[in-house]
């Protein structure tokens, strides 16, 4: 039988929440992935922030991520439970890239470049992105 990634409990983390992230959150809430590009000079930019910093323009659109590939990650074992935290680029977003779980997948399946898929994961106060293959 193969090692299957799982979930971490998140559902007692909060999540912070600022003028600046609650698109993406909101987008979250949605089922949404969006990420933040700026519309003065259309450069992706993570983490979100006030001000672009490439142009400092302050106006932001939010853009649907596209697709995502394993970029790094490590896989985790505590007592029965196999974790596997990875950076994920987003191609289409000039490579951004987020911190996320991989869940629910074989562990021979995860490897650099692999594509993945959006899945969801609730915590405290806030739906929050992972991802399987």
């Amino acid at each position: 039988m193969p090692e299957i990634s799982c979930a971490p409990d998140i559902t007692k983390l909060e999540i912070p929440i600022d003028s600046w992230t609650k698109p993406f959150w909101d987008g979250a809430d949605k089922g949404k992935l969006l990420l933040p590009r700026c519309a003065a000079c259309h450069r992706f930019r993570w983490p979100p922030g006030p001000f672009c910093p490439h142009c400092q323009s302050q106006e932001t659109e939010w853009l649907s991520a596209g697709r995502g590939l394993i970029y790094s990650f490590t896989i985790l074992r505590e007592d029965a439970s196999i974790h596997v935290p990875a950076l994920i680029e987003f191609p289409e977003c000039d490579g951004v890239r987020l911190v996320a779980a991989i869940v629910d997948t074989p562990l021979d399946a995860i490897h650099i470049g692999a594509e993945v898929r959006l899945a969801w994961s609730q915590a405290a106060n806030a739906i929050v992105p992972v991802f399987t293959i």
